[in-house]
């Protein structure tokens, strides 16, 4: 008797510390998250647990309309669980965030050197090249279709080189702004100061 008191007693702690989530919309007609169950005046309420899967869910039916979208919804919170977790397993302090975007910067900015040095060697053969294709000219002659061929494929090469050099200044805001949003969250879940801040 006593053991299955205790196996009530715990079963009922454990639904009791189970997380759990609301979401429903307000009377300005913004749909709001809580873990807190929301006023009295709230509208479309429904219940999700733990996985961000409804639990219960209150008033009418819900179209198919309304199904997709808190099926959607419910993605993104499970989404941001995943990034949540893996930012609190990946990183002990705000700083590890900075050292890993820095580390993500250096190896974006090693290929753009590269790039500019092969867009350099690529415009002095294009000038290499036109010099070529002038003096034939000058002399009155049709330029060598294997010199006009050459100019083509290196005009086309270095077109590509500038494409790829606007993509990695692209990545480059890219992480940053990423981290920034990483080590804000990071912050929020974990509590930990922000030290990079001070200096």
């Amino acid at each position: 008797m006593g053991a299955y008191i205790l196996g009530s007693t715990l079963a009922l702690a454990a639904l009791t510390v189970e997380a759990r989530l609301y979401r429903w919309v307000d009377e300005h007609g913004n749909v709001q998250y809580s873990d807190s169950h929301p006023p009295g005046n709230a509208k479309d309420m429904i219940e999700l647990d733990s996985r961000g899967m409804v639990r219960k869910a209150a008033g009418k039916k819900a179209s198919a309309g309304e199904l997709a979208q808190q099926e959607a919804e419910q993605k993104i919170v499970q989404e941001q669980k995943r990034r949540d977790h893996a930012l609190l397993e990946s990183f002990s302090r705000p700083e590890e965030i900075d050292v890993l975007r820095d580390r993500q910067i250096n190896a974006v900015e090693a290929r753009v050197q590269t790039n500019k040095l092969r867009s350099q060697a690529l415009q002095d053969k294009l000038k290499s090249l036109k010099a070529q294709v002038e003096a034939v000219t000058k002399a009155r002659k049709k330029p060598v279709d294997a010199v006009q061929e050459d100019l083509e494929l290196a005009r086309k090469e270095l077109d590509g080189l500038d494409a790829e050099a606007k993509k990695m200044t692209v990545e480059i805001a890219a992480i940053k702004e990423r981290a920034e949003v990483d080590k804000k969250r990071f912050i929020e879940l974990s509590g930990a100061p922000d030290l990079s801040s001070r200096k």
